[in-house]
């Protein structure tokens, strides 16, 4: 378990603010994007993928014993190499990934100047 880094803190935030639900036909309410973003200081990562070729990371303790959420929200946001996506379980922050759209492996999260909303 660590600190979430100054990168993945400015992501998470600017996600909350501003990332997207995709194929959504409603706005996220403002009143869920406080309530998420409250959360912020007490956020650790638990985890990272294991895949090799990405830096994403959980945001939960003993992801392997996580019970289905009950609601689930996905933000999104691209940058020129990847999507990044941040998971929301049961008003929760609780993965943030980078997918990247070829195979060549991303080892870090891009800065948030480079995202686009």
């Amino acid at each position: 378990m660590r600190p979430l880094s100054d990168r993945e803190r400015d992501l998470i935030v600017a996600l909350i603010a501003r990332g997207t639900e995709p194929g959504a036909d409603r706005a996220i309410a403002a009143s869920g994007r406080e309530r998420w973003a409250g959360q912020l200081a007490g956020l650790m990562v638990h985890g990272t993928c294991g895949c090799g070729t990405c830096p994403s990371i959980d945001l939960t303790p003993d992801s392997g014993d996580r019970p289905t959420p009950t609601r689930q929200t996905v933000l999104e946001a691209s940058a020129s190499n990847a999507f990044l996506l941040l998971f929301i379980e049961d008003d929760r922050p609780t993965y943030l990934e980078l997918a990247p759209f070829g195979d060549e492996p991303i080892t870090e999260f891009p800065p948030v100047a480079d995202v686009e909303f």
